[in-house]
């Protein structure tokens, strides 16, 4: 679903606030009425050219129960609404398009690639996952479960993942995973070895690796192995020490 940019600040805008006061309207009333044409224009009016309307089409996008003419004038007045060469365009809207058609064009050749690479992929790698294609947060939800000194290590161990299994890397669904091993201090490093490890026999088994929770348990009895390893060399050195 598409979405557009809205700044906090439109409440508290003189623009907004002008044109509250000639359309004899609240604030919140005019930012719905500015937001159902924004949207509508979305998928309607690429260029944002409103000349190809009449003036009660406008209001009938907006649900304006008034004078079509007269909030039409006031869009006008009140520059949410440009005149450009004798006619009349949503303000800015190249801007705010712009970026949309963009985000769009690289979703879709992002959704392109995934499909094509995900008939290389572990079985349960869905092709239509969403992902963030253009670092919008199509998935913003995501982020609350990412720390952000941890992002460069998610980052590589989903690289490695993409590598190892031959697909786009980890889903989104495995990422807080991912960080409950990164925040219990077990090493990107770690983390990867044992993924080509446990991926190499699996695959030299004839099987097939699903998703990154098969390699949790591992990771963790590693990360144990590891800590009670380097606990008992530093306990032999302190003996040694206190002989010495």
């Amino acid at each position: 679903m598409a979405w557009i940019e809205s700044h906090q600040g439109l409440g508290r805008h003189i623009k907004t606030k002008r044109l509250a006061r000639k359309l004899k309207i609240d604030i919140p009333a005019t930012i719905g009425h500015l937001h159902l044409l924004w949207w509508w224009a979305m998928d309607n009016l690429p260029d944002g050219n409103l000349s190809v309307l009449e003036p009660e089409d406008i209001a009938d996008e907006m649900m304006w129960s008034g004078d079509a003419a007269e909030l039409l004038q006031a869009l006008h007045e009140t520059g949410f609404v440009d005149e450009v060469n004798g006619e009349l365009f949503i303000h800015d809207w190249h801007d705010y398009i712009g970026r949309l058609l963009e985000r769009r064009r690289k979703e879709t050749e992002r959704k392109r690639e995934y499909r094509r690479k995900s008939q290389e992929c572990p079985t349960g790698q869905d092709a239509d996952d969403t992902r963030d294609g253009g670092g919008n947060s199509t998935v913003p939800y995501l982020n609350n479960n990412i720390t952000t000194t941890g992002d460069d290590n998610l980052s590589k161990i989903d690289k490695a993942y993409a590598r190892i299994h031959k697909c786009m890397g980890l889903k989104p669904k495995d990422w807080p995973e991912v960080n409950s091993l990164l925040n219990q201090n077990i090493p990107p490093d770690l983390i990867i070895a044992v993924m080509e490890e446990k991926n190499a026999k699996k695959s030299g088994d004839g099987g097939k690796i699903n998703s990154f929770s098969f390699y949790t348990e591992a990771i963790k009895e590693r990360a144990i192995g590891k800590s009670n390893h380097n606990t008992s060399r530093m306990a032999l050195f302190d003996h040694y020490e206190e002989g010495a």
